[in-house]
C-alpha cells in the first residue's frame, strides 16, 4: 500500500507529466493566425492571410456552416465571389409593408444565396489557400499564446474572434454581451414570391420589434422568416407560423416548408473596442450587422477583408502595434451608418408595440425611405 506521500509524489509527477504533453502539443500545432468561427468575416480574413503564405487556422463550433438569415447579398460589395457560392434569385426591388399592406418599392442591386453553400464555398476558398479548418471544435478558452478547444490546443500570434453575436472569443475577454434579436426562417416551395423582389412586412401583432420578411430563391420558393426584439406572447417559430397561417397574405405562403433554421443577431451597433492586443473581433461578434435591417453578411465580409490585409502586414513586419490599423479602418468604413442605425433602433423600440405608430412613424426608422436620412 502506498504511503501518503508517495502517492503525492505520483500525483505531482503525472500532472506535471500532462503539463508538459500539453505544451508540447500547443507546439506541434503553431500558426500565424487562428480564426474562431467559420463564417463569412472570420472565412475572408483567413483566407487572405493563407494567400500570403501565412499558417492559418479556423475553429468552427459547429459541424457545417449554418445561419438565420434571408441570404442577401449586396452588390456593392467589392470582393470577388466562388463560382460555386449558391446564388439562387437576383434581387432588384425591396417593396416595404406598412401594418396595413400600403407599401413603398425601393431599387436594389443584390442576390440571394443558399446561406450554408454560400459560407461553404468562402469556407473551401480558404481551404485552397492552406487554411486548416477543426468542424466541431468550439473555443474553449484563451490560454498565453493560444487556444483551447475539445481535444487539443493551438499557438497563435494574432486571434479573430468572428464566432457570432453570442461569441465565445468576446465572453472570454470579458466584454459585455450584446443585444439580440430572435429569428427564425422556413425555406417554403410551391409559392408565389415576388419576381426578383425581397418583401419587407412590418406588423407588430406578427414580429414585435422587427419584421416579417420573404425573399425568394427561385420562380415558386422562398426564404420567409422573422426577427422579434420584444419578448410577447409567442416565440419567433410560433410567430411565424401565426404570420404563415393568419396574415392578410396567407393565401400566398401556401406552401410547403423544406426547411427550418433559428437563431439570432446582435443589434447593439458596433462595439466600443474591437482590437484586444492580438485580437481582433469581426462581424456579429463585433457588432456589424445593422441594429435595424440586421443586414451583416456585406458588412461581415469587407471586415474581414480589412482584417485579413492589416493582419499580413502586422505578420510581415513582426508588429502587432500594427493591428490597431483595422479598428481605425473599419469605424471608418462602418462606424457612422451604424450609429445612425442604432438611433433609428431607439426610436423604434418606442413605436413597435403598436400597428398605429407603426404605420405613422415607420417612413423615419426604415432604410428605403427618404425621412431615414434627414
Amino acid at each position: 500500500m502506498l504511503s501518503l506521500t508517495t502517492y503525492l509524489l505520483l500525483q505531482v509527477t503525472r500532472y506535471l507529466f500532462f503539463d508538459l504533453a500539453r505544451i508540447v502539443y500547443i507546439r506541434t500545432m503553431d500558426y500565424d493566425l487562428i480564426v474562431i468561427g467559420a463564417g463569412p468575416g472570420g472565412a475572408i480574413t483567413a483566407s487572405a492571410a493563407a494567400q500570403a503564405g501565412y499558417r492559418v487556422l479556423i475553429l468552427e463550433r459547429d459541424a457545417v456552416c449554418k445561419s438565420p438569415c434571408a441570404g442577401y447579398v449586396g452588390l456593392s460589395i467589392n470582393i470577388e465571389m466562388p463560382d460555386d457560392c449558391g446564388i439562387k434569385s437576383k434581387i432588384s426591388k425591396m417593396r416595404t409593408y406598412f401594418p396595413d399592406l400600403s407599401y413603398h418599392d425601393f431599387p436594389l442591386n443584390g442576390f440571394v444565396v443558399d446561406r450554408p453553400q454560400f459560407d461553404q464555398s468562402l469556407v473551401k476558398k480558404a481551404e485552397s489557400a492552406g487554411v486548416h479548418i477543426k468542424w466541431k471544435s468550439p473555443l474553449i478558452d484563451l490560454v498565453p499564446g493560444g487556444v483551447r478547444f475539445p481535444g487539443g490546443a493551438a499557438s497563435g500570434k494574432i486571434i479573430v474572434g468572428s464566432d457570432g453575436v453570442f461569441s465565445k472569443t468576446s465572453s472570454l475577454l470579458g466584454i459585455k454581451k450584446q443585444r439580440a434579436a430572435f429569428c427564425a426562417q422556413y425555406h417554403m416551395n410551391g409559392m408565389e414570391p415576388l419576381h426578383n423582389t425581397s418583401e419587407i412586412f412590418f406588423d407588430a401583432d406578427y414580429a414585435p420589434g422587427g419584421y416579417v420578411w420573404i425573399y425568394p430563391t427561385g420562380p415558386d420558393s422562398a426564404n420567409v422568416g422573422l426577427g422579434i426584439t420584444i419578448s410577447g406572447s409567442k416565440s419567433p417559430h410560433e410567430y411565424l407560423d401565426a404570420f404563415i397561417e393568419e396574415s392578410d397574405i396567407s393565401g400566398r405562403l401556401d406552401g410547403e416548408i423544406s426547411k427550418y433554421i433559428a437563431g439570432a443577431l446582435p443589434i447593439s451597433g458596433l462595439r466600443e473596442k474591437l482590437v484586444y492586443d492580438n485580437i481582433l473581433l469581426v462581424g456579429d461578434s463585433a457588432g456589424m450587422a445593422d441594429p435595424v435591417t440586421g443586414a451583416g453578411i456585406n458588412s461581415a465580409m469587407l471586415a474581414g477583408e480589412v482584417a485579413g490585409n492589416v493582419i499580413i502586414r502586422a505578420l510581415k513586419h513582426d508588429d502587432m502595434m500594427l493591428l490597431g490599423q483595422y479598428e481605425t479602418r473599419v469605424r471608418r468604413l462602418l462606424a457612422r451608418p451604424l450609429a445612425r442605425s442604432l438611433e433609428k433602433r431607439n426610436k423604434l423600440d418606442e413605436y413597435c408595440t403598436q400597428n398605429e405608430l407603426l404605420q405613422q412613424h415607420l417612413p423615419e426608422l426604415w432604410v428605403t425611405f427618404g425621412q431615414y436620412w434627414e
